[in-house]
């Protein structure tokens, strides 16, 4: 019972690293004006909507597999509605979440978790007679035109409030000019997971031209020498925000997205240095727990600040290296792992798979108990915690 309550007590203090979508398997339809099969024709539209949000991938219709489920649309509905909006009737949709991963599974797509980072959105606009920064309530279209197609795409954004310290922080001509570190600064108090620097030049009957710099990493890991991903986008404006977020969205994919479908490694034992209290465990093994490419994830041995997970994974081990890369809380030990055999095989630890109390909870440290068990798994990888 003391494991548990420990347990509960450490998952109220996780740190949120990324932000969790919750509209991912959502879609809303406006109806079409033609009558016949008009709840199929939605369905269908809805259902590619989601499956493109899911897998990051914009052209997963033209995948045979999924191809053949479109037109079966009706059998990954879980929920649907009507609604209206501006005055259109609209179809409300709710997909399974488990049929669908098993459908992308079968397809062989890839598959992109509810977890995302957040990315912090910095919009210069030049109408011809200024320049000003866009902050989140701004009544610029396109800061509400960015969020809708961020929203489609399922990608989090989340715009400077514009308070005191934004303005003392960051000036319009820092922005224009992409000096990195101002940026940097004045993004770390957002805790994103990456920036978005967009520079929109309006070019009259309302049209903009969209500049936009991708950095796919948080902000305080961002250096003066760090390329980011660039691109531009031009139309309307909602047309210029829906391209800049397509081809964003499409970037950030192919770094988070993972592939299903592969031939699973099985078991692959891990072992994670520095973990140095119970709070740490149990973050670390939840972590590990709720990771796309896992199917179980147990504790096996501890010594010390060392801990030895046996993985069951659903995916290549390639895959869940991958995954497991894009968390900062934790990295790899290549040194290590090369010197594996003669670094870390005559160290016994103890076998926590046959004892509840292997976690001695009388101290902040994760120790060992004083009778060592000599079923000693020698790790596949050695990573390190970053608490």
């Amino acid at each position: 019972m003391l494991r548990f309550a420990l347990l509960f007590l450490a998952l109220l203090a996780l740190p949120i690293k990324a932000a969790t979508v919750s509209n991912l398997y959502q879609a809303q339809v406006v109806m079409p004006a033609d009558g016949q099969n008009a709840d199929q024709t939605a369905r269908e539209q809805g259902f590619k909507q989601v499956l493109i949000k899911v897998t990051g991938d914009q052209n997963i219709a033209k995948n045979n597999v999924i191809a053949q489920a479109l037109k079966n649309s009706s059998g990954y509905v879980s929920q649907f509605s009507y609604g209206q909006d501006n005055g259109q009737q609209t179809l409300n949709l709710s997909f399974d979440k488990v049929q669908i991963k098993q459908l992308l599974t079968q397809a062989k797509a890839n598959y992109w978790s509810e977890q995302r980072p957040d990315i912090l959105v910095w919009m210069a606009d030049d109408n011809g007679n200024s320049r000003d920064i866009l902050w989140d309530q701004s009544t610029n279209a396109l800061v509400a035109d960015t969020k809708q197609a961020a929203n489609i795409r399922g990608v989090p954004v989340t715009f400077p409030i514009g308070d005191f310290n934004d303005v003392t922080a960051l000036h319009v001509s820092d922005l224009w000019g992409s000096f990195v570190d101002p940026i940097s600064s004045a993004s770390k108090r957002y805790n994103a997971g990456g920036l978005l620097l967009v520079k929109a030049i309006q070019q009259g009957d309302d049209k903009v031209e969209l500049s936009w710099q991708l950095y796919t990493q948080k902000p305080s890991t961002i250096a003066t020498d760090t390329q980011p991903i660039t691109g531009k986008a031009s139309g309307t404006l909602a047309q210029a925000s829906s391209n800049m977020m397509n081809q964003v969205a499409n970037q950030l994919a192919q770094k988070y997205a993972l592939a299903l479908g592969s031939s699973a490694a099985g078991e692959v034992n891990i072992e994670v240095d520095n973990v140095n209290s119970t709070e740490d465990f149990f973050t670390l093994e939840r972590m590990l727990n709720h990771m796309t490419t896992v199917s179980s994830a147990n504790a096996v041995n501890i010594k010390g600040d060392k801990v030895i997970f046996r993985m069951n994974l659903s995916a290549s081990t390639a895959e869940f290296k991958r995954e497991l890369s894009h968390d900062s809380r934790i990295s790899a030990d290549d040194y290590a792992v090369t010197n594996n055999n003669s670094a870390v095989t005559t160290a016994p630890a103890t076998d926590v798979s046959t004892s509840s109390n292997a976690v001695d909870v009388s101290a902040t440290q994760v120790q060992s108990p004083v009778q060592q068990s000599e079923n000693y798994v020698a790790p596949d990888n050695i990573y390190t915690w970053h608490n």
